[in-house]
């Protein structure tokens, strides 16, 4: 996320319908002045398109554009319907559409007086969505870049008015978010002296949320979603963002932008049970965008509570996505029902499946690789327990993990991830000391092994010393998080791990 995701409106029908609003602006031009006001079509239209309705906000944003080419609002509703439909489909076929929309609204914001207090913020938040969106293409050097541009104009827009209220969410934002990038783009944003501090950064955004009543309906919803979005992935204690969200997004069987946060944030704090029940609820008319990673999700908390009828949706996914986005991982949940309903055939077929959606065989892949080339299956134990534990059933994944013995496994990676799956539960249970002593366990056990795991468990260390305030412990395993290279899942870990020394600086 930032939000991640497939079409209940087709896509050439969407696309048609944004058409005139993308390029009504180069007609019908008028003397008049440049300006920016919510006009009430346009406040009707963030309701739709707060839920998730975009054909019915794209309606009411064309007839504005029509009425009042020269109001800028228009256009920027109309880039901000752009930018939901790219990042919930991630279809990458869209990203042209969306640099045409971005080029359009910046050109019509440039006409708006120097003196608006609008101007550099709408230039910035423009180009903060774009690098959001570019960056959930992998395209990193463009996202910094942009990244970049919309620090120095939310910047110079908080020199010139530090009373105005609405850049302060894209302002915390990005304070919150320096570090993120990979380090091999870090380089652009150190241009301009950009330094991070995450808890001003979060304390921003969370000053803005406390005043933002009068704030446009959108503005409000996004901050919500970032505040969210940046305490799951980089906050010391992801189970903040469920606290936050979950009062917030009570709308979702109404709402379905607010039912997929609650369904996925849920689902990451392991509140399996809650995400299910959302995702279950969610509106369905034709009304809504159509989101084929929402079945994706649907057979994640299925297969969380070891129901393989999981497979039916993820082949739901499979047939009906056209991005293909989460093919790879599909197919290995579907390796897993095989595995776990004891068909080696199938498994076989899904592990190669997935491979054919793989850009690069991965740490965890090759192991399974080595151990598959001399009989050794993985351990459906361990499979049982780390669907258990991800579901939040914590317990039931302890009861699993006691009856193995390490003896009777047949691997060094098997072993290892039995020492990491007790320092998961332990972790999650808040027995820290019975966590730390597992996760150092992995990492004794994991010294020659090429996995995830290990500097994984490196970063739940720093994160549990980090929470007993043990600041100078919680720094030396960050440290040695980015030590490790050419593991799975190496982006994502690493930048957590960064952002995590820059808030404990």
């Amino acid at each position: 996320m930032l939000l991640i995701l497939p079409n209940l409106i087709p896509i050439k029908g969407f696309l048609k319908s944004l058409l005139p609003l993308l390029f009504v602006f180069f007609l019908n031009q008028t003397t008049k002045a440049a300006y920016f006001e919510y006009t009430p079509g346009l406040i009707e239209s963030q309701k739709y398109m707060a839920k998730l309705q975009l054909k019915q906000a794209n309606a009411l944003i064309s007839i504005e554009l029509q009425k009042h080419p020269d109001n800028v609002a228009a256009h920027y509703l109309n880039h901000y319907s752009t930018f939901f439909h790219i990042m919930v489909q991630q279809d990458k076929n869209l990203l042209g559409l969306f640099e045409k929309a971005n080029a359009a609204t910046l050109i019509k914001i440039q006409q708006l007086p120097e003196s608006s207090s609008y101007k550099l913020f709408l230039k910035g938040s423009v180009h903060l969505q774009s690098a959001f969106v570019k960056g959930a293409f992998n395209e990193y050097l463009s996202a910094a870049w942009d990244f970049r541009t919309a620090y120095q104009e939310i910047n110079q827009n908080e020199k010139l008015h530090p009373e105005f209220l609405g850049h302060k969410k894209e302002l915390g934002a990005l304070m919150a978010l320096i570090g993120t990038f990979p380090k091999q783009y870090n380089w652009i944003v150190n241009v301009v002296g950009l330094e991070g501090d995450f808890d001003k950064g979060l304390k921003i955004l969370s000053d803005y949320i406390k005043g933002y009543a009068h704030e446009p309906l959108i503005e409000q919803q996004q901050a919500n979603v970032i505040y969210t979005l940046i305490q799951l992935n980089f906050g010391v204690d992801k189970h903040k963002a469920w606290e936050f969200i979950k009062d917030r997004s009570a709308d979702y069987q109404h709402n379905l932008m607010t039912c997929y946060l609650r369904s996925y944030v849920a689902g990451k704090c392991g509140e399996n049970d809650i995400a299910l029940q959302t995702l279950k609820a969610r509106p369905q008319d034709e009304s809504y965008e159509q989101i084929q990673y929402l079945n994706f999700m649907m057979g994640n908390y299925l297969l969380q509570q070891l129901d393989y009828s999981a497979a039916i949706w993820y082949k739901k996914y499979i047939s009906f996505s056209v991005t293909k986005g989460s093919y790879k991982d599909a197919y290995q949940k579907l390796s897993w029902i095989a595995l776990l309903q004891n068909d080696t055939t199938k498994f076989h077929t899904y592990t190669a499946l997935m491979e054919k959606y793989t850009k690069d065989a991965g740490s965890e892949n090759k192991l399974m690789k080595n151990d598959l080339s001399v009989g050794v299956f993985p351990s459906t134990e361990l499979l049982k327990a780390r669907l258990l534990f991800d579901g939040g059933y914590y317990p039931k994944s302890h009861a699993i993990l006691v009856k193995i013995k390490p003896e009777n496994l047949h691997s060094s990676f098997q072993k290892l991830e039995l020492e990491y799956r007790y320092a998961r539960i332990y972790q999650e249970e808040k027995k820290y000391s019975e966590a730390i002593d597992h996760y150092k366990k992995s990492l004794q056990v994991g010294l020659k092994i090429n996995s995830y795991l290990v500097p994984n468990s490196c970063l739940q260390l720093g994160q549990i010393y980090e929470q007993l305030n043990y600041l100078g412990l919680a720094r030396t395993y960050y440290e040695k998080v980015l030590d490790y290279s050419n593991f799975d899942y190496e982006s994502s870990i690493h930048q957590k791990a960064k952002s995590n020394l820059l808030r404990i600086k």
